[in-house]
């Protein structure tokens, strides 16, 4: 199957590279000036997404739903390989032509740089919020990653929020769940290190079982707004993104010890899915990264063996959660059927809630959590009705690049705690924090 799915994405990644040389436009005004009479939309729609997508996303499963109940409807896949090519996008949209007619992109951040030149419909002029997509239907402040000054320019699918991915067994090895077997979650940090400590498991000096990986590589900036959202209810400091906090200095002298003893793992240093990938192996008891990691485990370490537990913090105050993001160009000749499509077969509840049990994508839609039986699915709903989304700044992509390399620094001892903390609010406040 998966064979397979690899085939028809590289043929069809093909076909929209090709397309992208010679894109379709929309009816151009005639000479008076006035806009030409409206014609039929046609009976077809061409949906970009990225790669990923395909197969997490079950996008073949919905486009064979919405097909089955529109039968005069063609609907093609079209996958990009990276987000390289929303520039792409960016300037055939400008030029009122498109070669798809719905795309997804991979984080709602990723679509702002089409507001600002009114590329994008606006969902709330169109009939999405109605029926049984109205705003009541969708989890918590879901809605708000894909809302700037009240432009629905992204209807948010496949949540993720930052928590902690647990080896069920290795904390009944080390005496950590109470009677009944369940987990006791740890109150605070100095209990998260207590914890690792406990179930870090060495053979002389080569660690055998690893205590906890946290995500301290490239989306180490994700961590980092996830833990002070926890503690404080908020990353922001003056509404501008800050952790020169108390408590994220606690938290951080934390980091370091664990890091120094090898209770926390600094693998993803250098590869940023080592963690998940070693956790997916039954190798680390606790993973600080995306919730997703839990129910992607279960197949290879069992279903019984994997759940997750929250943040110190979190279940009250929320993670930091993100999502990809449906769009609609204003080019495209067929926008009420690319409403549609994204009503019935994108927000379709068995869709949603399959792709939950599978890949660990969260429903956006209330009802799909109906679909899920596993145990971590209340934790991480909770945890996303608080959440939120990264800053929408135009800069925002410095601060992920730089920030982890300064939490490294931090944590390999090169800089002091004072020299991190000033580092970070140094490269945070010369940034373009501009929205628009």
């Amino acid at each position: 199957m998966l064979k397979r799915s690899l085939k028809v994405v590289g043929v069809s990644t093909l076909c929209l590279s090709v397309l992208l040389a010679g894109c379709s436009s929309k009816p151009a005004e005639n000479t008076a000036g006035a806009p030409v009479a409206a014609k039929e939309e046609p009976k077809s729609l061409r949906i970009g997404v990225e790669s990923w997508m395909v197969e997490k996303l079950l996008v073949n499963e919905a486009v064979a739903k919405f097909k089955a109940k529109h039968p005069d409807i063609n609907v093609i896949i079209a996958p990009y390989a990276d987000k390289s090519i929303l520039s792409n996008f960016a300037l055939q949209w400008s030029q009122n032509k498109t070669d798809v007619d719905v795309v997804m992109v991979d984080g709602t951040a990723s679509a702002v740089q089409y507001l600002a030149k009114d590329l994008v419909l606006d969902f709330n002029k169109t009939e999405f919020f109605t029926g049984n997509t109205t705003k009541d239907k969708f989890v918590g402040k879901t809605l708000s990653f894909g809302d700037l000054d009240g432009v629905q320019f992204a209807i948010p699918i496949s949540l993720e929020a930052y928590a902690i991915n647990v080896n069920t067994k290795m904390f009944k090895e080390a005496g950590l769940t109470d009677a009944s077997g369940k987990i006791i979650n740890p109150k605070n940090w100095q209990e998260i290190y207590e914890y690792a400590k406990k179930m870090t498991i060495k053979d002389g000096n080569k660690v055998t079982q690893q205590g906890m990986t946290i995500q301290w590589g490239p989306n180490a900036l994700y961590t980092l707004m996830s833990v002070e959202q926890a503690a404080l209810g908020t990353f922001y400091k003056n509404n501008v993104i800050s952790f020169d906090t108390p408590e994220i200095r606690e938290i951080l002298k934390i980091w370091k010890k664990g890091a120094d003893e090898g209770v926390f793992s600094i693998d993803t240093f250098t590869n940023k899915d080592a963690g998940r990938n070693n956790y997916k192996a039954g190798q680390v008891a606790m993973l600080l990264e995306s919730g997703a990691r839990a129910p992607e485990a279960a197949p290879t370490v069992g279903a019984e063996n994997v759940s997750v537990i929250p943040i110190p913090g979190s279940l009250e105050k929320g993670s930091s959660a993100f999502a990809a993001g449906i769009l609609i160009p204003k080019a495209t000749p067929a926008p009420k059927l690319a409403v549609q499509f994204i009503k019935e077969a994108l927000m379709d509840v068995d869709v949603q809630g399959d792709t939950a049990t599978v890949w660990g994508k969260l429903p956006v839609i209330n009802e799909s959590y109906g679909k899920i039986s596993a145990d971590w699915k209340l934790t991480l709903q909770s945890i996303i009705d608080k959440s939120v989304t990264a800053p929408f700044y135009k800069e925002y992509p410095v601060l992920d690049k730089y920030i982890p390399v300064q939490l490294q620094n931090y944590l390999t001892g090169k800089y002091d705690l004072e020299t991190f903390i000033n580092e970070t609010e140094k490269t945070i406040k010369d940034i373009d924090k501009n929205t628009k």
